[in-house]
């Protein structure tokens, strides 16, 4: 059954505006988000509407990388994400699978991680190969396709993937597709072990 409405699930919400953005808004930004419907001085709510993260985003990036372009802004928006998700209790646990995996694994992983934060979206490997990847995601869950650019890369970077690059190469509003590339994994960890996460932000 489709569900009647888009919602992000306010681990998602906590995980940028709390855990990453909270030290670097400003009184006005606060203010903006509040009236926007997020009021981040009160408990979260269960899920807020796409409509709503999509507002949300939008002051995040002007309060918090003011003059820089939205491109840029979105991109950053999308890696604090990922460590903002980092700090959280679903995460920590995530993220220490994630560093055990390696970058091939993670991304066959990534369908499930980006569901795990609403009720609606899907994401599709098309090709993975040796350090090479293309994935479709069905909503991207910003205005443009860099804010999904962002913890992609931040997500292969926490894997162990060195330089890692995400590009949209289609866009049409809501899908896009993008493809990825990285180096050869920076270490190389036995079998069954586990690194401790590091604390990438805060």
């Amino acid at each position: 059954m489709v569900p009647s409405e888009k919602q992000i699930f306010a681990q998602s919400v906590e995980a940028l505006f709390v855990r990453a953005l909270g030290p670097y808004l400003t009184r006005d930004g606060r203010q903006k988000l509040k009236a926007a419907g997020l009021n981040l001085s009160e408990p979260l709510r269960p899920h807020y509407s796409l409509e709503q993260w999509r507002v949300f985003l939008d002051v995040a990036a002007r309060d918090v990388f003011p003059g820089q372009p939205l491109e840029t802004a979105y991109l950053e928006l999308g890696a604090r994400y990922l460590k903002g998700f980092q700090q959280t209790s679903v995460g920590r646990a995530s993220m220490q699978l994630v560093t055990h995996l390696g970058p091939k694994k993670t991304l066959e992983r990534v369908p499930y991680n980006l569901r795990a934060g609403n009720n609606f979206n899907e994401v599709r490997v098309e090709e993975l190969s040796g350090e090479d990847a293309t994935l479709w995601v069905k909503d991207v869950l910003a205005d443009n396709p860099f804010f999904a650019c962002g913890f992609l890369a931040e997500t292969l970077r926490a894997s162990g993937a060195g330089s890692p690059e995400v590009k949209p190469i289609a866009f049409d509003g809501t899908a896009a597709t993008y493809r990825l590339t990285w180096s050869q994994a920076k270490s190389q960890r036995p079998a069954g072990t586990l690194a401790p996460v590091r604390r990438l932000y805060g």
